[in-house]
């Protein structure tokens, strides 16, 4: 591909009119002013939002990752997190800080491929781009602020950027960095491999000498051999398979249903096959279809149909669970092996260099395509969807609107996409009845039985557990003890079914007589995901059968009846403190 295409992909070698710079704003206006209007209310206390924070504190402690802190990903995230709480201590606020950063790099990345992928029409561009932001960066459990994994943020984020500087390289030195921002990117979660390194190398591959997208290739390769490599050889695969980033070969019970439930939405695959089809697809792709057709149409040729195109796009706040635009999620999963199909088949034909196929396409859709797969139908789940859809969500809507003779009327659609889904993220976050939490370390908006549950059990646990003591919660411990200040007796910072095996609850059984906890608390979270009704159902039945010899029951933490307004119901407002047996244990 010559210079000239390049600065035409990239609106280089120009100084950006008014309108040009107003439509690169947008999307970061729209990430703004959602992060506004739900403002510290993304966190889940008793599900992953506790592991974030109190792994990056255990390891700003001192602990060693993986060997004394169980943790499911790579290794760069959070040593980066543990550093950050080093130098500026035990500070929530200090964790959503460098999100927010990662959430506006991961802005300007998406910006930069939608206009790679709609050339020449920055409008159309910063459309796609808003919609992709305000449909996937803000949502309980799944915001880029704060999202149920930091090494999945950082990773996503890598990867867009790794692609982008493998685009806008001209020099190997170019090269080397977007081989060293795709090794980071590959280092933060096992499956940005994929991703991270086939689609940065295949970019390079398609558009720089070979020796350069070889040099490149092996940085990137050894960046992340080191990141995986390091930790399994220093403590072994067999750690590493019990409570390291290998754990996921190991793991039984219900994660099967669980993935399952993942991929299809939150439903099995018979009831999508019956309902989720007929309620969320066929409609989809109707409306997708009538606009495209509309849009080529002579009779949209009227400047009527611009405002028209805008209200239907804004009226889908009205659809429930985002029914008018699942379809777009398959139609980039089409629109992506179409392009690898289509950079194969040229690839296999081209006679000379300037014969190879766009590596525009080819690398973003290589780049996309493996975290689609694992969520390819809805955007229901906004924990895994903040990341598999806002590139796809780009890929379709860019193709969409490169459709009609008339793109200005798909880019009026997609703005109204865009106000519709940031007047749905301020209704169901920021309007929703939340109780502002003031803890040490933490302050955040809690739903407010959940809300009167954490500050009861914060304050029980420091009347019973000294300072610098420790005590097993369970099933979540993380937000309590980061923001009580105590420690966790037990590797793990997730106790899920199946997560744990016979083994690991052997050693928790041993931390019993050898370290006793000064307390446990067992709260009532529930495990819909996993077809189960709350926790120790079935869930490490020995290890709580030693508790009930060694503890007894010192009081009932409640606060009251869960009265949820979000579609999920993971929260815990019940919990049972228990402290030391008098005497020693029970025979």
């Amino acid at each position: 591909m010559g210079r000239g295409a390049e600065d035409r992909l990239s609106g280089a070698g120009s100084r950006a009119p008014a309108g040009d710079r107003f439509w690169a704003t947008l999307p970061f206006l729209i990430f703004c002013f959602l992060l506004v209007a739900t403002w510290r209310r993304w966190f889940l206390p008793f599900e992953d939002s506790g592991r974030e924070m109190n792994t990056a504190l255990r390891l700003a402690r001192g602990e060693t990752l993986y060997r004394e802190v169980g943790y499911l990903y790579g290794p760069l995230a959070p040593l980066f997190d543990g550093g950050l709480l080093r130098i500026f201590g035990r500070d929530l606020d200090v964790l959503v800080a460098w999100r927010v950063v990662l959430g506006l790099l991961g802005v300007e990345a998406l910006r930069r491929l939608a206009r790679r992928l709609v050339p020449g029409d920055s409008a159309a561009a910063s459309a796609v781009t808003s919609f992709a932001v305000a449909a996937c960066a803000f949502g309980i459990g799944g915001s880029w602020p704060f999202p149920y994994s930091v090494a999945a943020l950082a990773g996503t984020v890598g990867t867009w950027w790794a692609v982008e500087l493998a685009l806008a390289s001209e020099t190997p030195v170019c090269s080397l960095a977007a081989a060293a921002v795709a090794g980071v990117a590959a280092g933060c979660k096992l499956e940005f491999i994929p991703a991270a390194l086939a689609g940065t190398f295949l970019v390079l591959a398609l558009r720089r000498p070979r020796r350069e997208a070889l040099g490149a290739g092996f940085l990137m390769a050894g960046a992340a051999g080191l990141a995986y490599g390091v930790p399994v050889l220093r403590f072994g695969p067999g750690l590493m398979q019990r409570q390291g980033f290998l754990l996921a070969s190991s793991i039984s019970g219900g994660w099967q249903q669980f993935e399952e439930s993942v991929v299809f939405g939150g439903m099995s695959w018979t009831d999508f096959a019956h309902g989720g089809f007929l309620g969320a697809f066929l409609p989809s792709g109707f409306a997708i279809a009538i606009a495209v057709l509309l849009a080529r149409s002579r009779v949209a040729r009227h400047g009527l149909f611009v405002p028209l195109f805008f209200a239907a796009g804004a009226f889908t706040f009205c659809s429930p669970e985002n029914a008018w635009i699942h379809a777009l999620l398959p139609l980039a999963l089409c629109v992506g092996a179409l392009s690898l199909a289509r950079a194969a088949l040229a690839w296999w034909s081209a006679k000379t260099v300037a014969a190879r196929p766009d590596a525009v396409a080819a690398g973003i859709s290589l780049a996309m395509l493996p975290a689609l797969l694992r969520q390819p139908f809805f955007l229901r789940n906004p924990v895994y969807g903040a990341f598999s859809a806002p590139l796809a969500l780009v890929v379709a809507l860019a193709w969409l609107v490169r459709r009609p003779a008339r793109p200005r009327l798909l880019t009026a659609l997609a703005l109204g996409l865009t106000v519709a889904q940031a007047a749905d993220r301020v209704r169901e976050i920021g309007m929703a009845e939340m109780t502002l939490t003031k803890l040490p370390g933490a302050s955040v908006f809690l739903i407010p039985a959940e809300s009167r549950f954490v500050l009861e059990a914060a304050n029980a646990i420091r009347e019973v557990v000294p300072e610098g003591g420790t005590v097993g919660i369970f099933p979540e411990p993380g937000f309590l003890l980061f923001v009580t200040g105590r420690r966790n007796p037990f590797v793990d910072e997730t106790f899920l079914p199946g997560l744990q095996d016979s083994e690991a609850e052997e050693r928790m059984i041993r931390v019993l007589d050898e370290r006793p906890p000064a307390a446990l608390l067992v709260t009532n979270r529930p495990y819909p995901e996993f077809g189960g009704s709350y926790f120790g159902h079935g869930t490490l039945d020995r290890f709580f059968h030693e508790v009930s010899r060694r503890y007894v029951l010192a009081r009932r933490i409640e606060g009251g009846p869960l009265v949820s307004p979000f579609r999920h119901g993971m929260h815990a407002t019940k919990g049972l403190l228990l402290v030391p047996r008098a005497g020693g244990p029970s025979p």
